[in-house]
């Protein structure tokens, strides 16, 4: 069963992503970084047959490093303020 919308033309779903990450700003995207490096860590761990917790170690830091960057080597700026 599909639902039909009332005055709104249908959209293709490939174009609505882009348009969200296209409004994406840059600390969007650090946070989605984060999730990403642990996953990568975790799949990396497993094929390459690492231990998992050097795997973490190193998703922790780059992680870690990410947070820094965000919160306090590039703040975001209100603009409002003089």
């Amino acid at each position: 069963m599909q639902e039909n919308t009332i005055g709104r033309p249908r959209r293709d779903p490939f174009e609505t992503l882009v348009d969200v990450l296209a409004e994406a700003s840059r600390y969007d995207l650090l946070l989605g970084v984060v999730p990403v490096v642990f996953t990568v860590a975790l799949v990396a761990a497993h094929v390459l047959s690492l231990p998992v917790v050097h795997a973490m170690f190193v998703a922790a830091t780059i992680g870690a490093l990410v947070v820094i960057d965000a919160c306090y080597l590039n703040p975001p700026i209100d603009q409002g303020s003089p």
